[in-house]
């Protein structure tokens, strides 16, 4: 979307990009095994052997930046050392990702809870409770 302004092209093959639209094409895949095995066990295992297999690319997606000449900067958030970050703008970016980890943490509890609820359905304690 903003290919076009910013490098006078749509795509660019760039090493972070590249990388991206590799793990978008694995994360469909994953979608595609999923809906193509019947077998709900099988299809499980297949996806899962191929998300390890692509595991592999998300190091590659982290440090792509740093291993080849890159458009993209290096990391501006470090976990040792000083960050080159203003701190007017690294306290917001703090709070927005706690923000983000809680909002994570409350969803997995919320679908945890759900299936737990689906898995139990014909238990007693479970008709008691809806």
């Amino acid at each position: 979307i903003w290919g076009k302004p910013t490098w006078g092209t749509y795509w660019v093959w760039d090493a972070r990009l590249t990388s991206m639209l590799i793990m978008f094409f694995l994360y469909l895949g994953v979608i595609a095994l999923i809906n193509a095995i019947p077998d709900p066990r099988q299809a499980g295992r297949a996806a899962g052997l191929l998300s390890v297999v692509g595991v592999i690319n998300v190091v590659i997606v982290k440090y792509s930046v740093e291993w080849w000449h890159s458009l993209h900067q290096g990391s501006t958030l470090k976990i040792i050392g000083d960050t080159s970050m203003p701190p007017a703008m690294l306290i917001p970016l703090l709070i927005s990702m706690l923000g983000i980890y809680l909002l994570f943490a409350v969803s997995v509890l919320w679908r945890a809870r759900a299936e737990l609820l689906w898995r139990e359905r014909k238990s007693a304690w479970v008709r008691e409770r809806i």
